[in-house]
């Protein structure tokens, strides 16, 4: 995108405090917050603004969409990294989802270190989601990265390992070889955090879609292994009779 200049007096607006300002000023919804603190157990500041009046400020623009696109990745980047409300974090991963057909490698260079502030599965999805369609557009950039991810200290880390390989099987995207995606998933499928679990069941799940024989076959091997979560997700869209058989071979096991 070809951009002009702003003037001087523009391009030293504070992105931050502008961002900010403009979210604190958008209807909140009390039950909400709740809820959402409960649900995602964040340790930040929400204010709870529902996320169509964040895309419709995101889409209504800042005063630094005048600038270049690198200068406006950088100041997303500050807007991400320095801010203490939830609900501002959430509108870089917003932005870059609207503009995901430009997307580049200096995106992805960026979007990879927000990894370093994520603490709740609400912005891991939304990150997770911008890092799939880099993939797919890139995947000698990003896959070293997942498979460094596969094996952290950081379990928001190891789920985007394998969430990022399908998000959301779909024939509008094309997904990475079924060797790399269960290559990613099999160290994780006893992993003890609840999110991990969660994360390699949905995409076992959605795997199934893409390759329904082999990945029945993936989960006859390792019915035995999956913690429950991560059987329930991963079971969703298979046929009755064979979720039942594999239910059954986890309760003989037991006896």
């Amino acid at each position: 995108m070809s951009q002009a200049t702003p003037p001087a007096r523009e391009r030293g607006k504070n992105p931050l405090r502008e961002v900010e300002t403009r979210v604190r000023k958008l209807p909140v919804d009390a039950p909400y917050k709740a809820f959402f603190r409960s649900a995602t157990g964040t340790k930040l500041k929400f204010l709870a603004v529902r996320m169509p009046n964040l895309n419709q400020l995101v889409h209504e623009g800042f005063s630094f969409y005048k600038k270049t696109d690198r200068e406006i990745l950088k100041d997303w980047d500050q807007v991400w990294n320095q801010t203490t409300l939830h609900d501002v974090m959430s509108l870089p991963l917003i932005y870059y989802r609207w503009k995901s057909s430009t997307l580049t490698s200096a995106d992805f260079y960026v979007c990879k270190r927000w990894m370093e502030r994520v603490e709740n599965w609400a912005h891991a999805d939304q990150l997770c989601q911008l890092l799939s369609i880099l993939y797919e557009k890139n995947p000698k950039l990003v896959e070293p990265t997942l498979r460094q991810w596969n094996h952290s200290k950081n379990p928001w880390k190891r789920r985007a390992s394998v969430v990022c390989t399908i998000y959301y099987a779909s024939k509008k995207r094309t997904p990475p070889s079924r060797k790399v995606v269960l290559f990613l998933i099999e160290p994780l499928l006893q992993d003890k955090d609840h999110y991990v679990q969660k994360g390699v069941g949905w995409q076992l799940r959605e795997a199934y879609k893409l390759w329904p024989r082999e990945i029945l076959s993936f989960l006859e091997s390792h019915v035995l292994e999956l913690p429950a979560i991560t059987f329930s997700y991963a079971t969703e869209k298979l046929t009755k009779i064979d979720k039942n058989r594999l239910k059954e071979a986890r309760r003989e096991s037991r006896r």
